[in-house]
């Protein structure tokens, strides 16, 4: 091609994916478990609504967002499921949750203050405490539970529904002596708060990880996130599973970042390439420019060190990344073209980039990378 045609960058999103890494938790719970999907930070860069709607027809009986916005853009989509705010709430965005049938997570003092303060109505606001167990994030702790549920109690809307914590270390190492501690510290405050006479909340703790190492973890409700998007949690995780012969699930990526290419330029042999000159060309080369750079969500860092893939081929960034543009080298991809689209992420013939190699070269893990592109990109559901 040579002329360009359509948006620059594109996020192409495949549902059949969503929908059957869903249903390969799914497979994996017991048919008692209720499965959250996790469709916080827009789905992990996956797009909230469509992701929303494919967790639902995989499966999933709740949906978990961390703020009420994300709840509010759900309920306008017009998604009638149960759905969980993991992150804190304010006395107003608690007002809007029970208008909309929308739960909460209270795991301090001042976050049940927010939730006795909605007023009668004629909805329940269905709250989930969330306790400490060992993360020292989130989490209501011994010595202040009993303030907080008299605190609660007080208030004329509220309907405890649930009972939560998270894990702190299951992902990063397959010693999980502290993940093993946590679990009996949970469990544990099913006692406490029975002595103060709160019982029968659905209880939930697993994470993705936790769901495909440890049944027991399951409990009322497990919550699913990284692996519904078809994403191992860790390395660790997935050596984890196989030391103790678990059932590996099928999980397929669901995520493709695409871009145009805008140029290909000729380089003679002793020019270099972007801010810095950074990079000489050792002999005559060919450079496509791609309109995509650290304003988009591609890092800086990778600028020297990553590849693309242009014309089923692994085509290396050269020079300096800037804030719109970067440079790839294609003197071995012959036909590449303006026109022609270059995958960051994601399959290219036989080839392909992972979230997990850019995090391997970026310092990070896959959860950060799949949430960089910005607004810039064309989002499409394949």
């Amino acid at each position: 091609m040579s002329d360009p045609v359509g948006p620059w960058l594109t996020i192409e999103t495949d549902r059949s994916a969503l929908v059957d890494n869903l249903r390969a938790f799914r497979r994996h719970t017991a048919a008692e478990t209720e499965i959250l999907a996790v469709v916080k930070a827009d789905a992990y860069g996956h797009g909230l609504v469509p992701a929303a709607s494919a967790f639902l027809e995989g499966g999933a009986g709740l949906l978990g967002v961390h703020a009420m916005h994300e709840a509010r853009a759900l309920r306008a989509a017009g998604l009638v499921a149960p759905i969980l705010v993991l992150g804190p709430a304010t006395a107003a965005e608690c007002a809007q949750a029970a208008a909309l049938d929308v739960q909460v997570t209270v795991g301090s003092l001042s976050g049940a203050r927010a939730a006795a303060a909605v007023p009668a109505g004629d909805r329940r606001l269905r709250v989930h405490l969330k306790v400490e167990t060992g993360v020292n994030r989130q989490g209501l702790v011994e010595a202040e539970i009993e303030a907080a549920l008299a605190v609660l109690r007080s208030g004329p809307a509220v309907n405890l529904a649930g009972l939560s914590s998270h894990y702190a270390d299951i992902e990063d190492t397959t010693d999980h002596a502290f993940a093993e501690a946590q679990t009996r510290r949970f469990e544990a405050w099913r006692g406490r708060l029975a002595a103060l006479g709160v019982s029968g909340l659905r209880e939930h703790m697993s994470c993705s990880a936790a769901a495909l190492l440890w049944e027991r973890s399951h409990r009322a409700i497990v919550r699913v996130g990284i692996g519904a998007y078809g994403l191992w949690p860790s390395k660790e995780t997935r050596v984890a599973v196989r030391q103790q012969a678990r059932p590996e699930p099928e999980l397929r990526p669901a995520l493709a970042w695409k871009v145009m290419i805008a140029q290909v330029r000729d380089v003679p042999a002793g020019e270099t390439v972007g801010y810095g000159r950074t990079w000489k060309a050792m002999t005559d080369s060919r450079i496509a420019v791609l309109p995509v750079g650290y304003a988009d969500g591609w890092p800086r860092a990778l600028s020297g060190r990553g590849h693309v893939l242009v014309g089923g081929r692994r085509a290396p960034l050269v020079g300096r990344i800037c804030m719109n543009l970067c440079m790839v080298d294609v003197t071995h991809v012959p036909g590449a073209a303006a026109g022609d689209h270059a995958v960051l992420l994601g399959r290219q013939g036989e080839e392909i980039i992972t979230a997990g190699m850019l995090a391997d070269l970026l310092g990070t893990i896959a959860y950060e990378v799949v949430t960089l592109p910005g607004r810039s990109w064309e989002r499409v559901v394949i």
